[in-house]
């Protein structure tokens, strides 16, 4: 990805407002926290300017996770995000798996539409950091109580928050990143 030392300044400096005001400000559909926006933020940087990006910005976002975690554990599950393998190696994974699933389907299928392997990198993305953070979460914490509510880290709970949350995540940055790439191509005019 070619782009000028303004244009990359600029993306990027965007790229990581989003991901600050998002992680700081969370999302909330009702009781249902979707944590998207970052996601799409490293995805978009992975696919649009390349990989080197796609990791900076998700080590980015990863740190901040775990600051956020000490100076404001406001979610039941803060402590598990003070452990930097489960709140920052996954989120580095994403823009890996996002980029490489993109240009790995655009090599298996070089006749269908571009679009489409910006889905397939976006779902790829998405799920390496359901995967990566709730199973880190599994493996470090299973069985630790949560607060006083009487529940505990179980393979329930976790199936639970896959359920509530990250099957919509995967479909909202699936539908929603490719078209934002897609914009940015042209709008910077790349091929």
């Amino acid at each position: 990805m070619k782009l000028t030392k303004t244009q990359f300044l600029t993306t990027n400096a965007l790229l990581f407002a989003i991901v600050i005001l998002f992680a700081i400000f969370p999302f909330a559909i009702g009781t249902v926290q979707l944590a998207f926006i970052p996601l799409i933020a490293i995805i978009i940087s992975a696919q649009f300017i390349g990989l080197k990006n796609g990791l900076i910005t998700g080590l980015f976002f990863g740190l901040l996770s775990l600051t956020i975690a000490f100076i404001h554990p406001a979610s039941v599950l803060y402590f598990a995000f003070q452990n930097p393998l489960v709140s920052v190696l996954p989120r580095i994974l994403i823009g890996v798996s996002a980029y490489f699933a993109a240009v790995g389907f655009r090599k298996l299928f070089p006749k269908l539409p571009e679009i489409i392997s910006y889905a397939v990198g976006s779902a790829a993305g998405v799920i390496t950091n359901t995967a990566g953070v709730l199973g880190l979460i599994l493996a470090f914490y299973y069985g630790r109580p949560l607060g006083s509510s009487g529940s505990a880290i179980s393979i329930e709970f976790i199936s639970a928050i896959i359920v509530s949350n990250s099957l919509l995540e995967i479909l909202i940055c699936t539908v929603i990143t490719p078209p934002i790439i897609i914009a940015l191509k042209k709008a910077f005019k790349t091929k």
